[in-house]
Order: C-alpha cells, then structure tokens, then sequence
C-alpha cells in the first residue's frame, strides 16, 4: 500500500485517539515510552533520499533497482530489505522536491489507513496527470470546469482520477451500479466466462504467472465494464505456446 504524505497516517498501535503522521521513528519510541505504553506494530524505517531523484539512485538509496517488468519483485525486495513501514521517494509520485511516499506491507496497519482516510481519500490515481491531461485535451465527460480554482492552482474536476467531492459523487454512482445484487446478477456470467477461458491457458504460464494474471485481471474488468470477452489471456497463452513449439 502506497501512500503520499499527505494520506500517511501512524501505522504505530494506538488506543482510542486519533492517528497522526509521526516524524519519526526515534520520536514515535519516546512518546509511547514516556507514557508507559507498549511499542506495538511496524517501525518505520527511512530510506535516503536526494532532491529531484528522491530514492531511485540504488547506489545512494540501498534501494532495489526498479524496473516495469519487475514491478512484484521490486516491492518483494524493498519488503525484504526494509521491512514493513518504508518512508522513501520515487518523484512524480511521491509530495514535494524529494518525491517522499510511504509503503506499508502489513495488512492491519494498511488498515487503519482505510479506516482514517474520511469522506475523501487521497491516492497514486490522482498523480496521472498524462491521463488527466489527455481526459481534459479529448473532452472527456468525467473531467468538468470548477467554479474557482483550487489551492493548486488547478482549474478542472476529473471525477475518478480526481479527490473530493467530484470523485465521491462519480464513486457512488458506480459503487450502485457494481455492488448492487440485481446489477450484479447482470455481469457476472460475464466475468465467470472470462476467468474460464483464461484458466484453459493457465497451465502455459507457470514461468509468468504475475504476467498472466494481469491479462487475467484485464479480461474479467473489460467483460465487466464493456460487456466484451476480449480473451487477451488466452490469446497470451496461444502465443506462448506457438513459441514453445517453435523452440
């Protein structure tokens, strides 16, 4: 789970108050020392950082080398390497001149994010400005004029990939639509054939398994959303296996 500074709250046990973004680790041992209480949950830990780059140079950072194609074992690493609460910067996506984000692993801390994050959240959806920006130059019906222009400047509401109340109210209205149980009735058959025509390929890619659930992923959200069977995993796992045959 990757958070922004902004949406980081202290993923340290707490009883009853209010969670708040703690500077750092030395600080959140002292107070709950101080208070007697017990130090529970994952410590953060802070990775280098260095203006314009933040955290992306391995050999200042100690950070995993980062790559597209590697993104699931680029986090399995950085979890090995630094545990479950990470404070780093990758710019473009991070806030501010060092990029500075927070990645959390654990699953009861991830959470009390969810659980503090209130009416809006903030999130990485909101960072794509490249599909901000093409939504607004193509005319997109999600993207609409604001009466003012916001603390940063920016003159338009993008709906999903925006926050606030332009993205609750574009959320609610497809919330209804897919969690609904006659709606869902509608969609379903759609997604179960797509799971089914990628699973007659599965066997193939034993040696790609993170590759082939992500057309998986695709197949069953476009069966969704677009009504189509685009069976882009079986088409995957067709040319796979010309390939082996090939070899």
């Amino acid at each position: 789970m990757m958070l922004s500074r902004s949406t980081a709250k202290a993923a340290i046990g707490h009883g009853g108050g209010k969670s708040r973004l703690i500077p750092t680790t030395s600080t959140i041992i002292h107070r709950l020392k101080s208070s007697g209480c017990p130090v529970t949950g994952p410590i953060l830990k802070k990775v280098p950082t260095l203006p314009f780059v933040g955290s992306m140079i391995p050999q200042h950072s100690g950070l995993p080398v980062f790559q597209m194609s590697r993104q699931y074992e680029f986090n399995s690493e950085l979890r090995q390497k630094f545990g479950e609460f990470i404070h780093y910067g990758i710019p473009g996506f991070g806030v501010g001149l060092y990029g500075h984000m927070y990645t959390i692993f654990d699953p009861n801390e991830m959470a009390k994010v969810v659980r503090s994050e209130g009416a809006y959240p903030s999130g990485l959806i909101e960072k794509l400005w490249q599909w901000r920006r093409a939504m607004l130059e193509s005319g997109s019906v999600l993207v609409s004029k604001k009466d003012s222009s916001s603390s940063d400047g920016e003159t338009h509401d993008y709906g999903l990939f925006d926050k606030g109340e332009g993205w609750k109210r574009h959320r609610t209205f497809l919330q209804t639509g897919m969690l609904d149980p006659v709606a869902a009735r509608g969609f379903l058959p759609g997604i179960v054939l797509a799971a089914e025509s990628a699973s007659s390929v599965a066997p193939l890619h034993s040696h790609n398994v993170n590759e082939y659930m992500n057309y998986t992923a695709f197949d069953m959200f476009c069966s969704f959303m677009f009504g189509k069977q685009v069976r882009e995993a079986m088409m995957f796992g067709l040319y796979t296996l010309h390939a082996l045959e090939r070899n």
